[in-house]
């Protein structure tokens, strides 16, 4: 069954990041709880929120995982071997030209646009750097464990998407699938909001996006 998401639109003001992350917590937490790959369990567990303010997509991540294994990388780096959340979008009719959009928790930044795994096309630093990004971690005791709990907000204006000629997010619909992963930590695993039924782990399945309904002013 596809999953589906009516974006609210919350405004064209200006927010700071700190008004935006509490604004996004008001929204429904949705979860990324699909592990369809048995051989990857995992105790991560992974949630976002989103919402439009009509010429940036706002999105906030909620992670829970046991350990903390990211180093600081450049733009368009591996960040999936870290702790790592990831966005794909498509705003094209057919649904297979999409971006990728992954970070690890301490924010560093990959983006690419293309067709498929093998054909990614790595978005320039200068659209790179529109992406406004807040990071937090902390560790507490749970039940005697340690626990890694950490947030990531995220504001992307329609100009990243420089492929496509996105003026306004306002009653615009398109397909998209959120994940988590951490490829090289002790606990490696794969979870995606929209179920991907393939026998590996493959974020890069288009034909597995959710649907995203980004709702008027």
């Amino acid at each position: 069954m596809t999953k589906v998401i009516d974006v609210p639109y919350v405004g064209d003001n200006e927010k700071d990041l700190h008004a935006l992350d509490l604004l996004l917590n008001k929204q429904p937490l949705q979860l990324i709880d699909n592990s369809p790959w048995p051989e990857y369990k995992t105790t991560a567990k992974a949630g976002f929120s989103i919402a439009h303010n009509g010429t940036s997509i706002l999105i906030r991540y909620e992670v829970e995982e046991k350990e903390l294994k990211s180093v600081t990388r450049d733009y368009n780096q591996n960040v999936h071997k870290d702790n790592c959340v990831e966005f794909f979008i498509s705003f094209g009719t057919n649904g297979v030209s999409y971006y990728n959009i992954e970070l690890n928790c301490l924010g560093s930044l990959k983006i690419g646009y293309g067709v498929g795994r093998g054909k990614r096309l790595p978005l320039a630093a200068e659209f790179l750097d529109q992406v406004r990004i807040n990071t937090s971690i902390n560790y507490i005791r749970d039940n005697g464990n340690n626990v890694v709990k950490w947030q990531l907000l995220l504001n992307i204006p329609a100009t990243v998407f420089s492929e496509d000629n996105i003026t306004s997010f306002s009653g615009i619909n398109c397909k998209a699938n959120f994940y988590k992963c951490g490829d090289d930590l002790p606990d490696p695993h794969f979870l995606c909001w929209n179920r991907i039924e393939v026998e590996s782990p493959d974020f890069h399945r288009p034909e597995y996006f959710g649907q995203l309904n980004f709702l008027s002013k």
